[in-house]
């Protein structure tokens, strides 16, 4: 059994790499979201074009990293997956950076990360930061910096999914089990896949306790939308 986690707006309690931009990089970010928004940048492109706009240290960065909050159910459904021998891995098209400060200032270690990796380097004396994207594939179909399906795909276990926003649209026709809010709700909607709905990782573990009956842990058929 395998556990796929977004990070930004799922653990997380907003976009990280957002709030970073908002905080750090110049006005122009703005623009490039926009131009990603109507499609006509892919989202790789997008996330390498903000990074770049960054003006800030790495221990600058840091210090505003610590300041952010995650779901306070992520904790309990760590442990609920502990428990249960569920591997958790997280699945992200942020940055790989700041969801490691984040979450070891949480007293969060040992979860695979899968996100694209953040590279820094000196420019005339300044820091400066750039994207690798180990995790993409020319076959991505949003050209995502993470492709997510493909990560998926391998799971050779039975699997959810938990997410929230557009990088988790993909994703979401292949997961055995979804658990959705916000944008990837009425995304389930719109295209009638089924999902369990949720408010916090409070509920996702209060769902898979309740399918719990024995070892190992039962799912239903997946079934329309519900709340949590």
């Amino acid at each position: 059994m395998q556990a796929f986690c977004d990070f930004d707006g799922t653990i997380s309690m907003l976009d990280v790499s957002d709030a970073v931009f908002a905080r750090f990089a110049l006005p122009e970010w703005h623009d490039i979201e926009e131009r990603w928004e109507r499609g006509l940048i892919s989202a790789r492109q997008c996330m390498r074009a903000q990074v770049d706009l960054i003006r800030a240290s790495q221990a600058e960065i840091d210090v505003f990293l610590d300041t952010l909050a995650i779901d306070e159910g992520f904790l309990a459904f760590q442990r609920f997956c502990v428990e249960h021998a569920i591997a958790i891995t997280i699945v992200s098209d942020g940055v790989d950076h700041f969801i490691r400060r984040i979450l070891a200032n949480h007293g969060i270690t040992g979860i695979d990360i899968i996100a694209n990796r953040l590279m820094h380097y000196h420019q005339a004396g300044e820091e400066r930061f750039d994207l690798a994207f180990p995790h993409a594939r020319d076959t991505c179909r949003p050209q995502s910096g993470v492709c997510k399906c493909s990560v998926l795909s391998a799971a050779r276990s039975t699997h959810i999914y938990v997410g929230d926003g557009r990088s988790d649209f993909c994703v979401s026709h292949d997961a055995r089990f979804v658990f959705a809010k916000a944008k990837l709700a009425t995304y389930c909607e719109e295209h009638r896949i089924p999902y369990v709905g949720f408010t916090s990782f409070h509920d996702v573990t209060h769902v898979l306790r309740s399918l719990t009956s024995a070892e190992p842990l039962q799912f239903l058929p997946r079934s329309r939308s519900t709340t949590a």
